[in-house]
């Protein structure tokens, strides 16, 4: 009988915030958890394509930032600023904050619309058959300012495969190919005007798939789904994914060979017929709450976040499901358009804008290098976490086992070769971040045990040996916003990992951490 465990990607972080002034925040950090389960591990490391590893820049985009974007070090390295630091359109430059364990952290955004979909820019992506370069040159901002490291496009087939392959990779003057095995680009460095770059790779989504990292269109099959087109799109170098978890039937996907699924995706909490239909919400319950935040002279209009937030408790409770026979790496999916509220807000940008959309929260992948195959190679490894940094950059979380050898994040371990060590580690907010004069509480959960405040720095223990290890209940956790002065609506789906009883000798341990204020 197999006896093994995984440590899920599945984890959410919370950034911080105090709601008050500025609505901006800082974090406290504690270590806490332990579990054993055993031995092996495989991680992920490969090596990338011609283009070499790259470093993310020192310099700010004056025009559209303030004065924290781009400036070494800090990650937590240093005291916390003796006045509060204002909003930021950008984000601090995390590429000072070092490896972890031979594994950089880079920012993703999985999910994303361009000039070819035929919805984005106003349902107007295309006028008179050319495309919108302004549409564009916003997208380019929304990604450049908040310093994403990796763009993973998702465009619907409607344009996307009437377009040359090399046209999806966005390409204007100042940007460079990246070549493949065979000589021809399949992703496409993205210059920004202070030096950074964007990894741009393109990608499908329709209703039925959404291959991340295409390497070649594969046209025939993006409107199917079935395990021979996913099967097809892994054949073109894509990783096998679906967006809109929360409306996709969980016995259907069980037997596609999926590589991930989204377990947030901005729309579900958005869209009145998903947040009625999948979530079981009213169809405008944050309206009210939402327009003072880009209307309102004194509140700032990237925190809006607050007025809507909710986990997407379908997608979750299908990641619990499917969890139990595979492996599944997660992503939180910010499905930008710029194509909905083209009304400007008090900070001078359109509602929607991609800038804004996109810094509300990106994924984080840690990857031994900044290549295209090194990117979806830690993603299907499962080695990747959702941080929703518009309420503060974190610094210093961590989540891995450690028994005969360290376990990474989303990678699989047998148990029976002995007890194993799961260690967490919950985050400070960055020095760099905006920030106000209170510091909220940081907490951090694993299934299991009791919720650790930020301070505490003792361990929790768990024992899984694998042999004669009984059946366990794992209770339910949910997002805690009890400690923070957040305007959050009082509806709250919990947060799921697991339910019923987890026999070790006969089931996967699926292991999350959540991180909230």
């Amino acid at each position: 009988m197999r006896k093994w465990a995984s440590i899920v990607s599945g984890v959410l972080l919370i950034g911080a915030c105090n709601g008050s002034g500025n609505e901006t925040g800082t974090a406290s950090e504690t270590s806490s958890g332990t579990t054993t389960a055993s031995t092996t591990t495989t991680t992920a490391t490969s090596v990338g394509t011609t283009e070499p590893t790259t470093t993310a820049p020192t310099t700010t985009m004056e025009d559209t930032t303030t004065g924290t974007t781009g400036v070494e070090g800090g990650c937590g390295e240093t005291a916390p600023p003796d006045t509060p630091i204002e909003w930021d359109k950008g984000q601090p430059d995390i590429s000072g904050c070092g490896a972890v364990r031979g594994l950089r952290e880079v920012r993703a955004i999985m999910h994303l619309h361009s000039h070819h979909s035929h919805d984005a820019c106003d349902g107007d992506p295309q006028p008179n058959g050319v495309p919108d370069e302004d549409c564009l040159a916003d997208l380019r901002v929304g990604l450049c300012v908040p310093r994403i490291d990796v763009a993973m496009l998702s465009d619907h087939p409607a344009h996307a495969s009437e377009a040359a392959y090399e046209e999806l990779l966005l390409m204007r003057e100042m940007d460079e190919p990246i070549l493949g095995d065979g000589g021809t680009p399949i992703a496409a460095w993205l210059k920004c005007p202070d030096g950074h770059k964007v990894l741009v790779m393109p990608g499908i989504e329709s209703g039925e798939m959404m291959p991340f990292g295409l390497e070649k269109h594969v046209t025939d099959v993006y409107g199917t789904s079935s395990p021979a087109a996913f099967a097809a799109i892994k054949e073109a170098g894509a990783l096998a994914w679906v967006a809109h978890t929360e409306g996709r039937d969980v016995a259907e996907l069980a037997t596609l060979g999926l590589d991930g699924i989204e377990l947030y995706q901005l729309h579900a909490n958005l869209d009145p017929d998903i947040r009625m239909e999948d979530l079981g919400l009213e169809d405008d319950g944050y309206f009210a709450a939402i327009i003072p935040f880009f209307l309102q002279p004194g509140r700032q209009p990237d925190l809006a976040t607050l007025a809507f937030l909710l986990p997407n408790e379908p997608s979750i409770v299908a990641l619990e499901t499917l969890g139990q026979t595979q492996r599944l790496t997660i992503s939180g999916g910010t499905d930008a358009h710029q194509n909905v509220f083209d009304s400007i807000a008090t900070d001078g940008e359109r509602g929607d804008s991609y800038r804004r959309m996109i810094r509300w929260f990106n994924n984080r992948i840690r990857t031994p290098e900044l290549t295209p195959k090194a990117v979806k190679a830690a993603l299907r490894a499962g080695n990747n976490h959702i941080v929703f940094e518009s309420l503060g950059t974190p610094v210093g979380f961590d989540f891995h086992a450690e028994g005969a050898a360290v376990v990474e994040m989303g990678a699989e371990v047998s148990l029976a070769g002995g007890p194993l060590t799961l260690r967490a580690s919950l985050p400070t907010l960055d020095p760099r971040s905006p920030q106000g004069p209170e510091a909220p509480e940081v907490r951090g959960a694993l299934p299991g045990h009791r919720r650790r405040a930020a301070g505490a720095d003792d361990l929790v223990e768990r024992t899984d040996r694998g042999r004669g290890a009984g059946p366990r209940r794992v209770p339910r956790r949910g997002l805690d916003h009890a400690q923070a002065p957040l305007a959050v609506p009082r509806r709250r789906a919990p947060i799921r990992r697991h339910r019923g009883a987890v026999d070790l000798q006969r089931r996967p341990v699926r292991s999350a951490l959540i991180v909230s204020t």
